[in-house]
């Protein structure tokens, strides 16, 4: 399978959320994000979000662990590993 790339995207096929919902929602800026949403555009209001949860002392640290606990298809997981076993170029998309 050399010369194959596979490319995956992240939010909703690697993880079963949306990655920007799912940090929102998990370390606690739900009630933010809501009052913001209709006010600006979405990089924006993340930009803004994750400004007042840095603000509020949240970390990199705070986000990877939030991320390390989205929810994984077992299936994804397995079409992953069996990719990389055959020598297939693996890569994430990631929607900015």
């Amino acid at each position: 399978m050399a010369g194959v790339v596979v490319v995956f995207d992240f939010d909703e096929t690697i993880i079963d959320v949306d990655s920007d919902n799912w940090v929102v929602d998990n370390l606690g800026a739900t009630e933010l994000f809501d009052r913001l949403l209709p006010t600006m555009p979405w990089n924006t209001l993340i930009d803004t979000v994750m400004g007042e949860l840095h603000a509020q002392g949240k970390t990199l640290h705070d986000v990877a662990e939030v991320l390390r606990a989205a929810p994984i298809d077992s299936h994804v997981v397995a079409a992953i590993k069996a990719a990389y076993s055959l020598g297939c170029d693996l890569r994430v998309n990631f929607r900015f």
